[in-house]
């Protein structure tokens, strides 16, 4: 029964990293991911609040995986992702960033 149970947590994390039919990451776990960057908490609840209204639900998560420095699992989303697709997503994470600069 635990072995199910892991296996179940494991599942149930891996949709959540991937944004499987949910909502993404929660604005906590990005604000977390955030804050290990050189960002402040206010910039970072900022950037979490302005990705989630303005991103997708799979830029959002790649936005988290990159904080997260999980490389593998964004370059598994990324490489469906034409040149012109992955220029695009640049160009929205820098928008978020730009918002929240010097956010307190």
């Amino acid at each position: 029964m635990k072995t199910f149970t892991t296996i179940g947590a494991c599942a149930a994390l891996a949709a959540l990293a991937l944004g499987c039919g949910g909502s993404g990451p929660s604005e906590s776990e990005f604000v977390e991911a955030c804050t290990k960057t050189q960002a402040t908490h206010g910039e970072c609840a900022c950037a979490a609040h302005e990705a989630r209204n303005s991103l997708s639900t799979e830029h959002y998560t790649m936005m988290v995986l990159d904080m997260q420095g999980k490389r593998q699992e964004l370059e598994k989303m990324a490489e469906k992702m034409s040149f012109e697709q992955r220029a695009a997503f640049a160009q929205e994470q820098m928008a978020v960033i730009g918002k929240c600069a010097n956010a307190k």
